[in-house]
């Protein structure tokens, strides 16, 4: 005999209990991203794991890319937080830019499978779309940019930095960053890999690399 099943979960139940469903269908999409890459994300996991009805996803996202486009938003708004609280907490502007590249560098590290979906070919291809999702796309990656393009711009302004094109030099400054991520993620920066001949655990290296960065950047 089947033993009967209890009730789903009701929407104004979990409501109640903690932040608004989408919220909550946000994390919890983004926790199964982190731990299984984007098939690991499906609207019932998704709803299972944040203790919502079956139905309460669908209310939310018309299905499995939408999601995926609502936490690449929520990628990119927390990257820029980050990056932005680094770079206020820092005694001068060169040490703004310092701390930028490390909090940036380091979010990727812990979230790599956020950090591809970030900057992958299919976000990049949802962000030419049309409608309010591409546009949300859009706009999340343009305010992360400006936020670190703001750290340079102001080092220019005070003579810490040397002048030049300050969108110029932020988007230089983000490729170099992300070719570091990248080639960690893919453990080319080890030292037992065809970069053999970089020296140290990737960790001093790429805060030896950001401080060449910087280097690079001082009038």
């Amino acid at each position: 005999m089947i033993a009967a099943q209890g009730p789903e979960p009701v929407d104004a139940a979990a409501a109640e209990a903690g932040p608004p469903t989408r919220e909550r269908l946000l994390e919890a999409a983004w926790d199964l991203l982190g731990e299984g890459g984007p098939e690991a994300v499906t609207l019932r996991e998704v709803g299972r794991r944040a203790g919502v009805s079956r139905t309460a996803p669908y209310r939310h996202f018309q299905d499995k890319e939408d999601l995926l486009r609502a936490v690449a938003v929520r990628s990119f708004d927390l990257l820029r937080a980050r990056v932005a609280a680094a770079g206020r907490a820092a005694g001068d502007t060169p040490g703004a830019v310092r701390e930028v590249c490390r909090s940036y560098i380091a979010f990727a590290l812990e979230n790599p499978q956020q950090y591809r979906l970030m900057f992958g070919d299919w976000v990049l291809s949802q962000k030419h779309g049309d409608g309010p999702q591409a546009a949300a796309l859009r706009t999340a990656a343009e305010r992360l940019f400006d936020t670190a393009a703001e750290s340079i711009d102001q080092g220019q302004r005070e003579g810490a930095l040397r002048p030049g094109d300050p969108t110029d030099f932020t988007l230089l400054t983000w490729s170099t960053l992300h070719g570091l991520v990248t080639f960690t993620l893919s453990a080319h920066l080890h030292a037992d890999s065809g970069a053999g001949r970089v020296r140290g655990e990737p960790e001093e290296v790429l805060s030896r690399l950001v401080d060449e960065v910087v280097r690079g950047l001082r009038a």
